[in-house]
C-alpha cells in the first residue's frame, strides 16, 4: 500500500515575510510543545525530588541529634545505676543492723574506749523508702587521742555511718591518764527490712 504524498508546492505561493511568520510560529508551537512535554515535567520532578532530599536531610539530622541524645542518656544512666549500685553496697540490710552496732561497739572497745552509754534511739524510714536512720545515743570515756581515732575509724567502715552532736567534758585524770567523757549521737544507716532475705521453715 502506497502513502499519500503531501505536496509543498502551495508554500512557493506563500508571500516572503508570511513565509517568515509561519516559519517562526512553527518553531514557537514546538519550542512550547518541548517546554510543555519535557522540560516542564523534568523541571517539576526535579524540584520535588529536591524537595524530598531537603525534607530527607532535615530528618537525618534531627535523627543524629537524637541519637546524640540517647547516647548520652544511655551513659548517664548507666553511671547512675552504678553509683545507686555502689551506695545499695554501703546499706547492710535491716537484719544485720545489730551485729553492725556491735561492730562499731567493738572497734571503740578494741582501742581503750569505755563506754558508759549506748541507748538505741527510735528507728525511722526516709520518705524516699530507700534507707532507715538507726540513731544511737552514745558516751564513752577515754583520751581525746582514742576519741578521734575511733570517729576515725568509723569514717573508714564500708557501711554509712554518721557522727553527730559531738559534745566533750572536762578533762579528769584517771589511773594516771588523762580522761574526757564524751557523748555523741551515732546514726546508721540500712536497706529497708526484706522479706525475701527470711530463710524458709524446713
Amino acid at each position: 500500500m502506497q502513502l499519500p504524498t503531501v505536496s509543498l508546492d502551495f508554500l512557493g505561493t506563500i508571500p516572503g515575510f508570511q513565509k517568515v511568520l509561519l516559519l517562526g510560529v512553527m518553531i514557537g508551537g514546538m519550542a512550547a510543545g518541548f517546554y510543555n512535554l519535557v522540560f516542564l515535567p523534568d523541571t517539576e520532578r526535579v524540584e520535588s525530588l529536591q524537595e524530598a532530599i531537603g525534607k530527607l536531610d532535615e530528618e537525618i539530622i534531627n535523627q543524629r541529634r537524637v541519637a546524640k541524645h540517647l547516647d548520652n542518656l544511655v551513659q548517664v544512666t548507666k553511671q547512675m545505676e552504678a553509683e545507686l549500685e555502689t551506695k545499695k553496697g554501703q546499706l547492710p540490710p535491716e537484719q544485720e543492723a545489730a551485729s553492725l552496732l556491735k561492730q562499731v561497739s567493738d572497734l571503740g572497745a578494741e582501742i581503750g574506749l569505755d563506754f558508759k552509754l549506748w541507748k538505741p534511739g527510735n528507728r525511722s524510714e526516709d520518705a524516699s523508702k530507700l534507707f532507715i536512720r538507726l540513731p544511737v545515743s552514745v558516751e564513752v570515756a577515754g583520751s581525746y587521742h582514742t576519741v578521734a581515732t575511733f570517729f576515725d575509724k568509723i569514717t573508714k567502715l564500708p557501711q554509712i555511718i554518721n557522727v553527730s552532736d559531738v559534745r566533750m567534758g572536762s578533762p579528769i585524770i584517771e589511773k594516771d591518764r588523762v580522761v574526757i567523757q564524751t557523748v555523741f549521737e551515732l546514726t546508721a544507716y540500712v536497706a529497708p527490712f526484706d522479706q525475701k532475705a527470711i530463710p524458709a521453715k524446713p
